[in-house]
């Protein structure tokens, strides 16, 4: 009798995947032309599976992009980020004193001519 990797119950022993794995995988179902059906089944994976670990590992919506890696990149994105605040607040200042001259009635602005 043949001896396999069953259990008595017949069922398969569970793989355990480490987490650089599932990112490689997730890569692989984002870029490239095979649909995630096609590399779950290359891959011998349920397609839920990865369509959860999609969910985990994969870009989310509204993501700028990957996150700094260094304690300077991200001291760059702070003060680039500050920056971008001030010119927009430095905008809003010059728009609400646009507004505020814009609504103002004629007569208050301009001198009357007088024949």
């Amino acid at each position: 009798m043949k001896q396999t990797d069953r259990n008595g119950s017949g069922a398969t022993p569970r793989r355990k995947f480490d987490e650089t794995y599932k990112r490689h995988v997730v890569e692989l179902t984002l870029h490239g032309d095979r649909t995630v059906k096609t590399v779950a089944k290359e891959l011998e994976l349920p397609a839920w599976q990865l369509y959860e670990w999609r969910k985990l590992y994969g870009p989310r919506p509204g993501d700028a992009g990957p996150a700094p890696r260094t304690l300077e990149e991200a001291e760059q994105e702070i003060a680039r980020l500050r920056a971008a605040v001030i010119r927009m607040r430095e905008r809003e200042i010059v728009l609400k004193k646009s507004l505020g001259i814009l609504s103002e009635t004629p007569e208050s602005g301009m001198p009357r001519l007088k024949r």
